[in-house]
């Protein structure tokens, strides 16, 4: 269930039933309310006559999930204006005043709404209404399958569709999952799940999940790459952006790794001033984090000390150390020296 810490949720109404269900809906929800003035307690958000319009569409582009308790039409015609794509359009549920119902409107799989949609259903004990074509057929969809593992996919949407589709329809579509991700999968309904990537045929549309870069290449393929790995990373005073790209670079070679599964990196304080750390974070699209020597000490504990770096930095290993503090894993990786920079990985549980 969403928390203040979760997901941004509002719950809008027009009438006074339809406040009723959303008072009900924000509190078991933990999401923010906006009533019509009138029927609006003091303490409660409002917004004046004639102000609906506004008030919604601010909700569309502030909130990850607005729930509308109305009828669908007023939605629809609300909303129009605003939708731009699957991949940054929020979730848009609508509740009947009666709270028979909740109608997953918009950003079914992307933007979550069927997943919300079925809570709140839940919730309320009404009917979820579910029209996207893969839930209706009960099979697993490419886009929520990824989901499950923060994962990318080149062409989103081309891929997205051809899949789904084939999925809907029940044709075959086989799938391979890097041992280290199997967990993460527990309904491949509609998948053809291989052992082996040697058990592909070879005129079955194939998907593989993993985030590594040694598979052979095939014309009917996607690859999901889960971004799950966090790199520490350690360097000399004024290293070149040059050095940290050759060096990341032969990092991948070596481990066989796709950067794409890369989501956060992470480095002591005193290197917070080091352009090529800034320069990579830019490079990956990711945050960087940069910890004092006292966040670094506990993980740096379970990795080989460097006297020299302790008394430079104040803690004896700040690439394994960042990497660990990231995640709160202990690295997948050795420590990987090179060009008086250091680089080692970990990777998140999800």
């Amino acid at each position: 269930m969403p928390s203040n810490d979760g997901p941004k949720l509002g719950v809008i109404a027009l009438t006074l039933q339809g406040t009723r269900v959303a008072r009900q809906i924000a509190t078991a929800m933990h999401g923010g309310l906006y009533l019509p003035a009138r029927f609006a307690a003091p303490d409660e958000s409002s917004f004046g006559k004639g102000q609906f319009t506004v008030t919604c569409q601010q909700l569309f582009q502030e909130m990850d999930c607005v729930i509308c308790v109305m009828a669908t039409g007023i939605v629809v015609r609300t909303i129009a204006p605003l939708i731009k794509d699957k991949t940054v359009d929020p979730a848009v549920l609508v509740v009947d005043e009666r709270a028979h119902h909740v109608i997953s409107l918009l950003s079914g799989h992307v933007g979550g709404a069927n997943a919300w949609a079925t809570q709140l259903a839940t919730l309320l004990d009404s009917d979820p209404v579910i029209t996207t074509a893969t839930d209706t057929e009960h099979v697993q969809a490419l886009d929520t399958l990824a989901q499950q593992v923060d994962g990318w996919y080149p062409d989103f949407k081309f891929n997205t569709k051809k899949y789904n589709s084939l999925l809907a329809a029940g044709e075959p579509v086989e799938i391979w999952i890097d041992p280290a991700f199997n967990t993460y999968f527990p309904d491949l309904s509609g998948f053809r799940k291989l052992t082996t990537l040697a058990d592909a045929s070879a005129d079955v549309p194939l998907v593989i999940v993993s985030d590594k870069v040694n598979f052979e290449k095939r014309a009917a393929s996607v690859q999901v790459i889960p971004r799950v790995n966090a790199l520490g990373i350690g360097c000399r005073k004024n290293v070149t952006f040059d050095m940290i790209q050759t060096v990341f670079t032969q990092f991948c070679i070596e481990h066989q790794l796709a950067w794409q599964s890369i989501y956060a990196l992470g480095s002591i304080e005193k290197k917070q001033h080091e352009g090529a750390i800034h320069y990579l974070a830019d490079t990956l699209n990711v945050p960087v984090t940069f910890y004092t020597a006292a966040a670094l000490k506990p993980a740096s504990q379970h990795y080989p000390q460097s006297t020299f770096v302790a008394k430079t930095v104040g803690v004896g290993n700040v690439a394994c150390a960042a990497a660990e503090t990231l995640t709160g894993q202990r690295t997948i990786t050795d420590r990987f020296a090179l060009d008086e920079i250091t680089i080692a990985m970990s990777r998140k549980s999800l």
